[in-house]
C-alpha cells in the first residue's frame, strides 16, 4: 500500500493556525463593542456650615502675669439655623464663652466667642489649646479650632511699669503699684524713695498666695500741684540681689493754667527723664 503523501495535511495545519490568529482580533472585536461600564458622579463634598475666619490664633511668647484673651469669629454658610450647643476646651483654664451669650444664629449671620488663660497659674513653656464647637443645624455637628502661645519662665513683675497723673480739676488723687514675685523666691521690699515734693509713697504688707507675693505700693499727690509736667523715678530697693533696684517712671501733670499756657507748651509731649524733678 502506497504511503499518503505529507502535503496533504498542510492546508488543515494552514487552516489552524489562521483561526488560531484571529482568535485574538475576534475577542478584541466582541470587547470593544461594548459601551465600558460608567462610574457614579460623584459630587463635591458639602461645605461645613459653620465656617470661621481662622482655626488656630498662634500667638508669641507672652507675658508671664495677666490675662491673655484671644477670639473666634465664625459666619453661618448654610440655609438654615445653627444653634451653639456647647463650647468644650481641652483645658479648663481656657473659660470659653459667647459674644452675650448668643446660641442661635441665622443663615448669613456672623458671630465670636472669647477664651482667655491666666499666664500665672500656668507652668512655662509653649502651649496648645484647642475648643471643640459642638452645633446643630438640624443634626449635630462639631468643628476644631486652637490656640497656641508660649509662657515664658516666670520672674519679677511690677504693674503697672509707669504711673501716670493729669490733675484736671485740682484735687488729690492717687495710683498703687503692684511689685509681685511669682518665682516662689518672695522678695521682700527693703525701701521705696520718690524724689520729689509732688508725691508721697507708701508701702503696704506683702501679701504671699501659692507660689506667688505680691506687695503693694501707694502714691499719692496732693490738690492743687502747680501747673506744668513733673517726672520723678520711684526707686524700689529689695533683699533679692536679681532685682536689687526697680524704678518706676512717673508723670504728674498739675493742673493747667488757662491765662500762661501758650499752644507751644500744649504740642510738648509727655516725656520721662532719667530721674529728678522738674
Amino acid at each position: 500500500m502506497e504511503e499518503q503523501p505529507a502535503v496533504r495535511s498542510a492546508p488543515y495545519f494552514v487552516v489552524a493556525m489562521v483561526l488560531a490568529g484571529c482568535i485574538p482580533a475576534l475577542l478584541a472585536g466582541l470587547l470593544t463593542q461594548q459601551s465600558p461600564v460608567g462610574r457614579p458622579v460623584v459630587g463635591q463634598i458639602e461645605r461645613e456650615p459653620l465656617i470661621f475666619s481662622q482655626y488656630a490664633v498662634h500667638l508669641p511668647e507672652v507675658p508671664p502675669t495677666g490675662v491673655v484673651p484671644a477670639h473666634f469669629d465664625f459666619f453661618n454658610s448654610g440655609k438654615t439655623p445653627i444653634e451653639i450647643v456647647k463650647l468644650e476646651p481641652s483645658c479648663g483654664c481656657l473659660a470659653p464663652r459667647l459674644y452675650d451669650d448668643k446660641k442661635v444664629y441665622e443663615p448669613g449671620e456672623h458671630g465670636r466667642f472669647y477664651v482667655s488663660v491666666k499666664t500665672a497659674n500656668e507652668t512655662p513653656g509653649p502651649k496648645n489649646y484647642t475648643v471643640k464647637v459642638k452645633y446643630d443645624d438640624g443634626e449635630p455637628k462639631e468643628r476644631l479650632v486652637s490656640f497656641k502661645l508660649s509662657i515664658p519662665e516666670k520672674k519679677v513683675s511690677v504693674t503697672p511699669a509707669e504711673v501716670y497723673f493729669y490733675q484736671l480739676d485740682g484735687s488729690a488723687d492717687f495710683r498703687e503699684i503692684i511689685v509681685a514675685d511669682h518665682r516662689g523666691r518672695n522678695l521682700t521690699i527693703t525701701n521705696v524713695i520718690c524724689p520729689t515734693e509732688f508725691a508721697s509713697v507708701t508701702l503696704g504688707t506683702k501679701i504671699v498666695e501659692d507660689q506667688t507675693s505680691r506687695t503693694p505700693i501707694r502714691i499719692d499727690i496732693p490738690e492743687n500741684v502747680p501747673p506744668g509736667r513733673k517726672t520723678a523715678v520711684l526707686t524700689i530697693e529689695t533683699d533679692d540681689p536679681d532685682y536689687s533696684i526697680i524704678k518706676v517712671p512717673i508723670l504728674i501733670w498739675g493742673q493747667e493754667s488757662k491765662i500762661q499756657q501758650t499752644s507751644a507748651e500744649r504740642s510738648q509731649p509727655a516725656r520721662f527723664d532719667s530721674g529728678g524733678t522738674n
